[in-house]
């Protein structure tokens, strides 16, 4: 009996199908049949643990595993009473009509109708796995996905396949079929409208802004990962309930871990971890060995059960949630670019998507971000009123104000650290990892020159001064999709070709990262030094923290292999004691302005007494060091300090002198 196209299921919003077709047993008669076969048990009510198995298959799973497989596509559900057939289900068994069965996949699964829509033009497997990267944002590494489809479809009958051209084309039955569903358009899915932009207030209890509000140095804590959650991560919030109510209820360990298995098939290593996770998201604890119950955040949640106030215990146990959306204000970002923000600006370890996906998820669900393209989110409204409730933790190398002289201003180089992060992946444009190494080479204050092109060196740096005393290096830059630089893609006699012909001293690979054990052992080798992104972000910030003369960088290209930055930590050592010193003396003369019996004044020597036994110096200075501390506060530049036949002593402050280098600062960046 032919099921009325009107009849079909409602095409479901292209964020809440799922990404893959049935995984079942394919078997001799085909997918159709097994699927027939599996619904049949479940409708007889079988038992769940039988094992199954089919003609021409070495596949054997139980019933209750193939449920497992087909529940995200709503062809059967799970109730208290075990497993029953959807809706949908009960109308196949009882039709036989197998195109209602595909509109049923098309309706529930992501780029299945849209494999027939593009078929309209014969094309390979490989074409369409490209439409679906392309114009999709789905992130597919293999044509595995696409070929599972296009069996479902071949076996339905909608598609034609030529084993000579490798050409998969739609059949007439396809076209007519095509007519009567859902096709989703890439123009249809690259924006949302933002649903909140009449909100002008946003509606949260107060627990919840109190629950987040801790200091700096709290937020600077917080948890990594947020770790395992089994389903879907659009229905983080609705799992984790689920699980709460069961814990609420009274229901131990046992209990829980026989749920678990039976609606979401999770082994029992992975509920020991989404136990771990709710634990560390403050919403349980363990209170006997076999009991878990609700904490008091967990408690105050429920009386509400928002998504926006779930947002917030993320918020307040986990890295980079809300500032992820401050990163998004203003502007729009992709995954891979928040990821490098969470990394370079919050303190993320690891560049991890799929962690990043996860704070996506929890942040669309409380519309608080959207998507403005295919592959680029933008903060809502709501998330922008969020933004104004909350103090966030501190971006790293932000700017500093100018105020009272506390503070010199500094350069913001997140964006460029971000961006190292980001092109050093970008294998499709390496111009663009290259315009970026020589931007972080200019920061440290070498002379840099991106040449590139054919058979040339790709950025040449040297420092400045007299060719007598100063040095270059030729630097190669290797991006790379996956994120690692092979032996294969390292040219040595190449990069030797390189540094005689620019005269240069040194040659340098800088890539994402150097883990290939026969790389590193050739470019000793080669003398040859490979520095990675990490290793040059730290280098970046070090130097802005406390900068040291360039001619001490000369250490690090002197010794090849992997690059060893703590080659300079001793130079910045003496530098941070410098400053000590500075203070410590300056502190040594204010105090003594106002002593009656010295007036104020001390030599060296006075100076040497009073700081020797000072615990914030690392050792006692040396008279030397004292004397050539003096004559630079004493200089012209400086003026803080006054010589007088009776000694030195203080002309001014601290913050007088902070002040007077914030201005030299500003003046060095005037031109820049």
């Amino acid at each position: 009996m032919a099921i009325s196209p009107e009849q079909y299921p409602q095409c479901l919003p292209w964020d809440e199908k799922v990404f893959s077709m049935p995984n079942i047993p394919r078997g001799s008669e085909g997918l159709i049949y097994v699927l027939r076969n599996i619904l049949e048990k479940v409708r007889d009510h079988r038992n769940p643990r039988d094992k199954l198995s089919f003609t021409g298959s070495d596949a054997k799973i139980t019933l209750n595993e193939a449920c497992i497989r087909l529940r995200p596509m709503r062809l059967v559900l799970k109730t208290l009473n075990g497993w029953e057939l959807s809706e949908e289900s009960e109308i196949w068994l009882d039709s036989g009509d197998n195109l209602y069965l595909a509109a049923t996949l098309c309706a529930n699964i992501r780029f299945l109708a849209e494999v027939l829509y593009f078929l309209d033009t014969p094309r390979k497997s490989a074409e369409l796995k490209e439409i679906a990267v392309q114009e999709y944002g789905l992130g597919w590494k293999t044509i595995s996905d696409i070929n599972s489809r296009l069996v479902w479809l071949r076996q339905f009958g909608l598609v034609d396949f030529q084993e000579f051209s490798l050409l998969y084309s739609i059949t007439e039955v396809g076209r007519e079929f095509l007519k009567n569903i859902c096709v989703i358009e890439p123009s249809q899915i690259s924006e949302q409208e933002d649903e909140t932009l009449k909100e002008e207030t946003l509606v949260i209890q107060k627990w919840a802004i109190d629950y987040c509000t801790i200091s700096q140095n709290d937020l600077c804590l917080r948890r990594q990962s947020i770790g395992y959650i089994p389903g879907n991560a659009s229905d983080f919030k609705d799992t984790i309930v689920e699980f709460m109510h069961l814990i609420q209820s009274g229901g131990d360990y046992d209990t829980i871990k026989k749920y678990a298995v039976e609606k979401y098939g999770i082994a029992l290593s992975s509920i020991r971890s989404f136990m771990s996770t709710l634990t560390h998201m403050d919403l349980i604890k363990r209170q006997t060995d076999t009991i878990f119950v609700l904490t008091d955040t967990a408690e105050m949640w429920m009386e509400t059960g928002t998504i926006i106030e779930f947002a917030c215990c993320m918020q307040r146990n986990f890295l980079f949630v809300f500032e992820l959306l401050n990163g998004l204000d203003g502007k729009a970002l992709s995954l891979k670019e928040l990821a490098a923000i969470g990394r370079v600006s919050y303190g993320l370890d690891k560049v991890n998507m799929e962690e990043i996906r996860k704070r996506i998820a929890i942040l669309k669900s409380a519309k608080l971000v959207r998507n403005a393209s295919l592959d680029q989110l933008v903060i809502t409204k709501r998330g922008q009123l969020l933004l104004a409730q909350f103090d966030i933790q501190e971006r790293k190398l932000k700017d500093n104000e100018d105020r009272d002289g506390k503070y010199v201003q500094l350069p913001k180089y997140d964006d460029l650290c971000t961006e190292l992060r980001l092109s050093s992946k970008d294998s499709m444009n390496p111009d663009r990892f290259e315009w970026a190494i020589q931007s972080a080479f200019e920061v440290l204050g070498f002379k840099a020159v991106r040449i590139g092109g054919s058979g040339k060196t790709d950025v040449l740096i040297h420092t400045p001064g007299s060719s007598k005393i100063s040095f270059s290096a030729a630097v190669d830059a290797k991006s790379t999709a996956s994120g690692s630089v092979l032996d294969s893609q390292v040219d040595f006699d190449t990069l030797e070709e390189h540094r005689k012909k620019h005269n240069a001293d040194y040659s340098m690979v800088v890539g994402c990262a150097f883990q290939n054990e026969r790389l590193i052992k050739r470019a000793k080798e080669h003398g040859v030094v490979l520095l990675s992104v990490d290793d040059f972000e730290m280098l970046i910030r070090q130097h802005l923290e406390v900068p040291i003369k360039l001619m001490l960088y000369r250490k690090i290209f002197e010794k090849p292999g992997i690059a060893d930055i703590s080659l300079v930590n001793d130079d910045r050592q003496d530098i941070v004691s410098f400053g000590k010193l500075m203070r410590a003396v300056m502190r040594c003369l204010i105090a003594e302005s106002e002593d009656p019996e010295t007036e104020g004044f001390l030599f060296e020597r006075d100076i040497y007494r009073s700081l020797r036994d000072r615990k914030e110096l690392n050792h006692p200075p040396t008279m030397e060091a004292i004397s050539n501390m003096l004559e630079f506060l004493a200089s012209p530049l400086v003026g803080c300090v006054e010589k007088t036949k009776d000694g030195y002593y203080a002309a001014g402050s601290l913050p007088d002198a902070a002040r007077k280098f914030a201005f030299y600062s500003r003046i060095c960046f005037d031109d820049q």
